[in-house]
């Protein structure tokens, strides 16, 4: 059964992830920039204790594989979850479209190929509503995309544009509506409408006006948020600010950049009337621009604007008589305001900038904020500076006012604030070698091969180096200045293990995992920046080779086999792309990134041709030879229960990150195969109940013991893993341990920190690992390190806090089953579960209650029980406005047509039917009945199995509240179908469908047993037949109490499955009926057979006895006489008398039925045909089943008794305690409770 996966990253950081920054933007105290290595930082932006904003690393968000070329944050919930308003949507120099959770930088879905060109600009369609629902993606291309922002899907590619288009929405107050403005470079501006239904572009007006830039390239167009039709575009040289009326540009100005050889970088209005610009170098202007007057005639007095679109200060001025009039440029032109520039003119470096609105430390007053990233030498600086309230002030006297000019105060490097810069030791390069070490390389030539059990732990003196573990610690020595790259090739390929690493020295060396140097090689003229090996199959003198490169684009090919250089390949001022393996014809293919080809003869070793252009492309086209990538490769496994890569800088080849993935329900799996599997029971992967084992504390102790050598060899375990899909090496109980030291979170609880040290033998990790999330196309996103605070983890967001808690909850699960730790196991969970909220205080994220939901159909045992653990504690805990936000958001996605909101209603129905089901009244009538309805639907859908399994749980959970919101008999026929099911590959759908109704059952025991009756009855298939029938047989073993009030149609329909008339279906069913009415008399004293006879004789409620001959499946004879309800029945051992008793009544009662002619009578009126009699609906047949029958005969004695209390027994003690037992042929007794009454008949 598919399922969700649960890969958990952790960062071990080795270095500060340092680009040149290229956008940035800002949101709800976030600022995000943009490297032009394609990181993303998400900062903090707070106040300090002097009420100055500051900067704090908060998330690193890794994924795209060029630089980032533009940025925008817009409204847009993740989850549902409250205060997770707004998502960050990034595009790269490669045309990739990637959207991200502001908060956590979870990535949500991605576009690889956005854009055929370099994205410049990332607009909402609608940027001033509420919510956008497309996104325009412009930039350097004659073509614009637009994009489905929710799914990031291509909705219309926007071509047919002579040159580079840019583009802004902008409300036409003419046509009251969203429309679009395209500029061309050369400033042609046209206007269009896109048609949101449709998908269309329609051309309004193709002749809008020139932007007169003098020669500059449009660049960009910024809408004014304030004032309706007011634009701002952007070139090198120019700002111009104008105006859309009626299809043309009016009131046309330019304001010229001050200075020569500066130029303008972007824009924005602050206010109506107010713009800020800001150039390259960092400096920032603020104009004032000369507003509008527009008066409007009466028609258009009710402009229909959303309150949000611009602010009321901007609305027009009706009045009746008065025609529009617009001044002219000659009469009012830009003032400039303020200037914010460098102390420093001869300063250096590319600088971005943005300003944006915070509220004072005080949480009243809001001021406007700049912040430029300026690009230098040592690295890239920041710094803030607030405008004047000069922004605030629109009436002032703009023609005398004096230009106040300021300073950017002193900058801040971003160095200077990484939290970790106090512990730098100097790292270059790390990689994980086969699962067991962590090397590292430094900038002063040496390599430490650690133990990974030790690697990201803290030792006693808190240090990897330290006396305590240094002997542990191989160091390699050999490199003359920094390690610039480290290798482990596949052992698989090689046999034996190696490590390979190169240095600034220009050699690559060749070391085995003892420590020793095997070969050293420096064929180099630069040093070394990566490895990678050529395939393995493509011939026997490269099968064990590995490839190495350096800085200048040589490589060379070395043998680990001979562990000697095979071949040296010159260096070439373009990178290396690929290497195609013509080895047959004796040639070797490198292809360069200048569309160049060079092809070595392998014998001689010499140049053979170059070949350019189309020729080259075409070779590479050539798909009958191999071909091999020769840039850095990430390769993540999902079966594998860790894998380790690096995440280096693409300039210098420094580690910024040493990532690890761990999949978690493959590490659960191994605990259980590789420490328990061995003593006999299964591993916990189904969905039954793992039984207690009875293991020896000693064998327990060794997962927990703190061991540094290697793996218990995987021979010792006896049994195989019982999945291919998760089938792998038993991973060491050592990096179990230290993977479980770093999920924990510690310094939030002294005692809990006590109990994991000292009795599970964990450890603190370094301040150096965090956690991290993986979304959306394996994308990453890790939280920044936070050595002061042991609780930043949990203040990030509720998807944050959701999956470090399933990952930790669902892992000590797994050793709850192991003796000697189900104490302090319990208390972990405890910890997580409830205490945490309360130990992290009001910046605490509860867990997502929509992440826990894609786990409760889960195969894995523990990740399901934890999941709705979870689930239940954060709704109990959540305050009522956050779960009312989540409800509001997910129940938009319970009846939405659109195909690519299928998934997102499969999860809204699952997370609202378990909040629906425990808590009905947060729920509003027309929610409850969306949701219903939806459950309907999933009910009927196999494409997804986990989905209807949890459609079907919900039905039984939550029955009582969705009950008058759908057709229940309907929903309970299809439960029945496929309780009864008989292909194998549906067993789970079928055990979710009967514990389904045995829920429902519990609820409205009438309707359940009712239908199951009649449709027992209605079944015209054998097989149908057999499946309620063993479903009746179900009920009785498991759900006794809930049949006894409607024991006798049961019954009845359960004897006309014996119908002679209908011989193949009587032949069919014969031996499931029989078992059924076995389990009937054995069960229930009122229903009891006689054997020589065929006579079946069940009780009623309603005080009769009906005696059926199981020959013909018709009624013999009901015996009237009791007046309340029939309690115990049995047949003499002749079969000619029966004898029954009523405890409510007090008496036993004794028959002698006789067939003769007027039994004979009544019992042929009574008898139907099989199916529903005389044409009733099912509802009347299980109403006439209640209905007691008329019959002469008459009881030939009766017997009174009084037991007083002892006559009100409930149900249950009556299965229990009461049946009748033959002492003699004449002499029965009454067994009731302690009570023994004999009657002589």
């Amino acid at each position: 059964m598919a399922s969700s996966s649960l890969n958990v990253p952790l960062a071990f950081w080795a270095n500060l992830p340092t680009a040149p920054v290229t956008t940035v933007a800002y949101k709800e105290g976030h600022i995000v920039t943009g490297l032009e290595d394609g990181h993303i930082w998400i900062y903090r932006c707070i106040f300090n204790e002097q009420g100055s904003p500051q900067l704090q690393h908060k998330i690193l968000c890794v994924g795209h594989k060029s630089s980032i070329t533009a940025l925008t944050i817009i409204k847009g919930q993740t989850d549902g979850c409250a205060g997770n308003d707004y998502v960050l949507i990034s595009a790269s120099e490669d045309g990739e479209v990637i959207k991200w959770g502001l908060l956590d930088g979870r990535c949500l879905t991605a576009m690889p190929k956005a854009l055929d060109g370099t994205i410049k600009s990332l607009k909402p369609l609608a940027e001033y509503s509420q919510t956008a629902k497309f996104l325009l993606c412009s930039g350097f291309s004659g073509e614009i995309t637009i994009l489905n922002c929710t799914t990031l899907e291509i909705v219309r590619i926007w071509g047919g544009h002579n040159d580079w288009v840019t583009c802004t929405p902008f409300y036409d107050s003419d046509a009251r509506q969203i429309r679009l403005l395209t500029s061309n470079f050369n400033g042609i501006l046209k206007i269009w409408t896109f048609d949101e239904s449709k998908y269309t572009i329609r051309k309004d007006y193709d002749n809008v006006g020139l932007l007169d830039a003098q020669g500059d390239k449009i660049l960009e167009l910024i809408s004014n948020p304030y004032d309706i039709g007011v634009i701002l575009a952007i070139t090198k040289s120019y700002a111009i600010v104008f105006t859309i009326r009626r299809g043309k540009m009016v009131n046309f100005q330019r304001i010229r950049i001050s200075k020569e050889g500066i130029y303008w970088a972007s824009g924005i209005f602050l206010l109506k009337n107010r713009v800020l610009l800001w150039s390259q170098s960092g400096n920032a202007y603020l104009y004032s621009i000369p507003s509008t007057e527009r008066k409007f005639s009466p028609e258009n007095a009710h402009l229909h604007i959303k309150p949000s679109l611009i602010r009321r200060s901007s609305l027009p001025n009706l009045q009746k008589s008065i025609v529009e009039k617009l001044p002219n440029s000659t009469q009012s032109r830009p003032q400039l305001l303020e200037i914010v520039c460098s102390d420093n003119e001869d300063i250096t470096g590319f600088a971005v900038t943005t300003v944006f609105a915070l509220t004072g430390i005080d949480g009243k007053t809001s001021s406007w904020y700049l912040i430029t990233f300026r690009n230098q030498i040592n690295g890239t600086s920041f710094a803030f500076k607030s405008l004047s309230p000069t922004v605030q002030e629109p009436g002032i006297c703009e023609n005398n006012y004096h230009i106040r000019e300021s300073r950017w105060p002193s900058e801040t490097y971003l160095t200077d604030i990484w939290k970790l810069k106090h512990q730098n030791d100097n790292i270059t390069v790390t990689t994980m070698v086969y699962d067991d070490y962590l090397a590292i390389g430094y900038e002063r030539g040496e390599i430490h091969l650690i133990p990974l059990s030790i690697a990201l732990v803290q030792s006693d003196s808190d240090a990897p180096n330290s006396t305590s573990t240094s002997n542990l610690i191989l160091k390699l020595k050999g490199h003359i200045g920094r390690v610039t790259c480290l290798y482990t090739p596949n052992s698989q390929n090689f046999g034996n293990k190696y490590l390979l690493s190169g240095g600034e020295d220009c050699s690559v060396r060749i070391w085995n995992l003892e420590g020793k140097k095997l070969a050293s090689f420096r064929y180099h003229s630069q040093y070394v920046t990566h490895f990678f090996e050529p395939p393995s199959d493509e011939c026997q003198r490269i099968k064990k080779c590995v490839i190495s490169m350096a800085k200048d684009n040589s490589l060379t090919i070395i043998s680990l086999e001979e562990l000697s250089c095979l071949y040296v390949f010159g260096g070439y001022p373009y990178p290396l792309n690929k290497i195609q393996w013509r080895i047959s014809e004796g040639f070797i293919v490198l292809l360069y990134k200048d569309d160049s080809a060079h092809i070595w003869q392998i014998k001689t070793l010499e140049l053979f041709q170059i070949v350019k252009g189309s020729a080259a492309r075409e070779m590479l086209r050539d798909k009958s030879w191999k071909t091999s990538s020769a840039k850095k490769q990430m390769e993540f496994i999902t079966n594998k229960t860790l894998t380790s890569f690096t995440d280096n800088s693409e300039n210098d080849g420094i580690t910024f990150l040493q990532i690890f993935t761990i999949n978690i329900k493959q590490l659960i799996n191994d605990i259980y195969h590789y420490h328990v599997s061995q003593l006999g029971s299964k591993p916990n992967f189904t969905n039954g109940i793992i039984e207690d084992f009875d293991e020896k504390p000693s064998t327990m102790s060794k997962i927990f013991s703190w061991t540094t050598g290697g793996a218990v060899q995987s021979s010792s375990v006896a049994s195989t893993s019982p999945s291919a899909e998760l089938e792998t090496k038993a991973i060491d109980a050592s990096t179990v341990q230290v993977i479980v030291s770093t999920l924990m979170t510690w310094e939030i609880d002294s005692s809990l920190d006590k109990l994991c040290a000292e009795k599970l033998g964990l450890k603190k990790p370094l301040n150096r690992v965090t956690f991290g999330l993986r979304g959306a196309n394996g994308n990453m996103s890790f939280s920044a390190p936070s050595p002061d605070d042991g609780a930043a983890i949990w203040k990030i967001s509720q998807t944050m806090t959701a999956s470090l808690l399933l990952s930790i909850v669902g892992l000590t699960r797994s050793f709850l089953s192991m003796k000697g730790l189900e104490k302090y196991t319990s208390d972990i969970i405890t910890h997580y579960g409830s205490s945490l909220q309360e130990l992290v205080g009001k910046q605490y994220y509860h867990s997502s209650l929509a992440f826990h939901a894609k786990y409760f159909q889960d195969p894995i045992e523990d990740i399901r029980l934890s999941a709705r653990t979870l689930f239940s504690s954060a709704l109990n805990n959540m305050p009522p406005s956050e779960l009312q936000s989540i409800i509001d958001y997910w129940k938009q996605f319970l009846t939405s047509p659109d195909m690519y909101t299928n998934q997102y209603m499969a999860r809204s129905t699952i997370l609202l039917g378990m909040i629906g089901a425990d808590y009905p009244k947060l729920l509003s009538k027309t929610v409850a009945r969306n949701i219903a309805l939806s459950l309907v639907l999933l009910l009927h859908d196999g494409s997804k199995l986990s989905h209807r399994l949890a459609a079907l749980e919900l039905c039984g959970r939550g029955f009582s509240t969705w009950e008058p919101h759908f057709d229940a008999v309907a929903v309970l026929n299809t439960l029945f179908a496929l309780a009864i099911e008989t292909d194998t590959n549906t067993a789970s759908i079928k055990a979710m469908a009967q514990k389904a109704i045995f829920q429902i059952s519990a609820v409205n025991t009438p309707l359940c047993i009712s239908t199951l009756t009649c449709d027992t009855i209605d079944s015209t298939k054998p097989a149908e037949k057999s499946g309620f029938l063993k479903l009746i047989s179900l009920f009785i073993r498991r759900k006794p109490l809930v049949l006894y009030t409607n024991l006798s149609g049961l019954v009845e329909a359960v004897v006309k499955s014996l119908d002679p008339n209908i011989p193949k279906m009587r032949d069919a069913v014969l031996q499931t009926t029989t078992s059924v009415l076995h389990d009937l008399v054995k069960t229930f004293p009122s229903v009891t057979f006689h054997g020589g006879s065929q006579k079946l004789a069940v009780g009623t409620l309603e005080g009769a006895s009906i005696i059926y001959d199981l020959r013909t499946a018709t009624r013999w004879h009901v015996l009237e006489g009791h007046t309340k309800p029939v309690t115990a029945v049995t047949f003499s051992g002749d079969g000619r008398l029966i004898v029954s008793c009523s405890l409510e009544e007090g008496t036993v009662r004794v028959w002698n039925p006789s067939p003769g002619f007027l039994g004979m009578i009544a019992g042929s009126l009574t008898n139907g045909s099989g199916g529903n009699s005389n044409g009733k609906s099912k509802t009347d047949v299980a109403k006439g089943f209640k209905t007691p029958l008329s019959s002469s005969i008459k009881p030939s004695k009766t017997f009174g008794f009084n037991l007083g209390e002892d006559a009100h027994l409930s149900v249950n003690s009556i299965l229990e305690s009461v049946y009748f037992e033959w002492a003699a042929e004449r002499t029965v007794k009454l067994f009731v409770k302690d009570s023994i009454m004999s009657f002589n008949i």
